[in-house]
């Protein structure tokens, strides 16, 4: 009877033995995801896979080099663009810079005896010119009717700058710090009143030379360029500006 049994068992684990020789499954059997049970076999990396195969790195090495290339492309046609515009930019300022340099020299021949005298001064940078004309020249004290001379002035002005209709003009009116008295307090209540009619009316005359509408502004004593300490400093903020921009 014992030997019986054991022929059995024998003859069991033979029957096992040959159906797990028979089962070709996979050991890590992809069912939506889900894994039948852990296998270390069943964790390869990545990595280690690509490690494994060199033509796999090697491929993937020169896709990564190639965007790279494509990158560096792009970025050199975007600098060129950049100094293609910077140039072009360059190119406009200088034209600009030109003809306001042009319209200098015309005023400094218009100008001249003014000039020499120190009534007018005209300056140039590569954003404005600026023509600097003397209250005391253009206007009587304490008034804003121009003079006949400061008149014949600003419409030789006038005649330059029409010649340039593609820039602004602008005539500002500056005082010095004394305060309106007397008589003239009826007409200007402050110096912010009388820069404004000084302005209007330097701007009437340019327009008489030719040029086309100018904005006024009266800046009163806020814009100094020169202490008003002294009589020479009040003298030199006592002003009509006429500035020239794009």
């Amino acid at each position: 009877m014992q030997t019986f049994r054991t022929a059995i068992l024998v003859a069991s684990v033979a029957t096992l033995t040959g159906c797990a020789s028979l089962d070709k499954s996979p050991i890590c059997p992809k069912t939506d995801g889900w894994q039948a049970w852990n296998d270390v076999r069943c964790n390869v990396d990545d990595a280690a896979k690509d490690m494994a195969d060199p033509h796999a790195a090697m491929d993937s090495m020169a896709a990564e080099l190639s965007a790279s290339k494509q990158r560096a492309a792009e970025l050199e046609r975007q600098l060129a663009g950049r100094d293609k515009e910077l140039a072009d930019l360059r190119g406009t300022l200088l034209a600009e810079e030109q003809k306001l340099k042009t319209a200098q020299r015309g005023l400094l021949r218009a100008l001249r005896p003014q000039i020499e005298k120190g009534d007018i001064m005209v300056d140039l940078n590569n954003e404005r010119l600026l023509i600097n004309l003397s209250s005391n020249y253009l206007f009587g004290s304490g008034h804003d009717e121009v003079t006949p001379e400061g008149i014949d002035a600003l419409k030789r002005v006038g005649a330059v700058l029409k010649d340039y209709p593609e820039y602004k003009v602008a005539v500002d009116g500056h005082t010095d710090n004394v305060p309106i008295g007397g008589e003239l307090k009826n007409k200007f209540p402050t110096n912010k009143e009388l820069s404004e009619s000084r302005a209007a009316n330097a701007a009437k005359a340019l327009a008489k030379g030719g040029l086309g509408a100018a904005t006024t502004t009266g800046y009163a004593e806020t814009r100094p360029v020169e202490p008003n300490t002294t009589i020479a400093g009040r003298a030199k903020n006592r002003r009509i500006e006429i500035r020239v921009t794009k």
